[in-house]
């Protein structure tokens, strides 16, 4: 007992607290301040990293391993148009879209018209095809006596529109009525053989819906709604 007593002196208490405490402390320290790559595969338990621990936007495109995403893994419905590189996909589609709203009056009984579409002015791409097609409403007033026609022509480049040549003419569509009275027509214009655009390299054209219309005698055919869209291939 005298021997435990000597042993237990204030000095060696104290030493033994210290020691603990030290121990302790370093311990904790340890814990909370992990040195820089200590900690790796091995130290993490399987499935303990989920979508909660992720930081938001912190997986990136170069953290993604190559070819690691596959149509599989991508929901249905998800990839839309502005999600695909056109320029560098085959495809057959609509390119330019070209819109007018107002009412032209065709002049004469028989008269030749531009209706004015915006935008007027598109860029075909290298490599692609155009195909173009178009459309009108067509009211033909009474004082239009029949038998009536109304033409309509989509032109590409044309240096005189209201004195077109036909290798300007891409499109073509045509109405006809006998009735008389007042009667509105939509009037499609579709390609025709040789109604193809090709473009080996880029080039800018201009666009030109022209409306014509012949009455048997007399005056009054009114063009509205005009379109004209351009479909592209590669």
């Amino acid at each position: 007992m005298s021997r435990l007593r000597q042993a237990l002196t204030f000095e060696n208490v104290l030493v033994t607290v210290v020691a603990f405490v030290v121990l302790a402390g370093g311990t904790a320290i340890a814990a909370n301040q992990l040195a820089k790559n200590s900690v790796g595969k091995k130290q993490l338990k399987a499935k303990s990293v989920g979508t909660a621990e992720l930081k938001k936007n912190a997986v990136t495109t170069a953290k993604i391993k190559k070819s690691a995403v596959t149509g599989a893994k991508v929901k249905d419905g998800t990839v839309g148009g502005p999600d695909v590189d056109a320029a560098s996909t085959s495809f057959s589609r609509i390119v330019h879209e070209a819109r007018g709203t107002g009412a032209v009056a065709i002049a004469g009984g028989e008269g030749r018209t531009a209706y004015p579409v915006s935008p007027a002015t598109y860029t075909q791409q290298a490599g692609e095809d155009n195909w173009f097609f178009g459309a009108v409403d067509v009211t033909f007033e009474p004082g239009c006596a029949p038998p009536r026609t109304a033409n309509g022509s989509v032109l590409v480049d044309a240096s005189n529109p209201l004195d077109f040549e036909d290798n300007e003419v891409l499109a073509r569509g045509e109405i006809y009525d006998g009735a008389g009275g007042t009667v509105s027509r939509r009037m499609h214009l579709s390609g025709f053989p040789g109604g193809i655009l090709q473009g080996p390299a880029a080039t800018t054209h201009t666009l030109t819906l022209v409306v014509e219309s012949e009455c048997d005698s007399g005056a009054g055919v009114v063009a509205t709604s005009g379109a004209v869209d351009v479909v592209g291939a590669r």
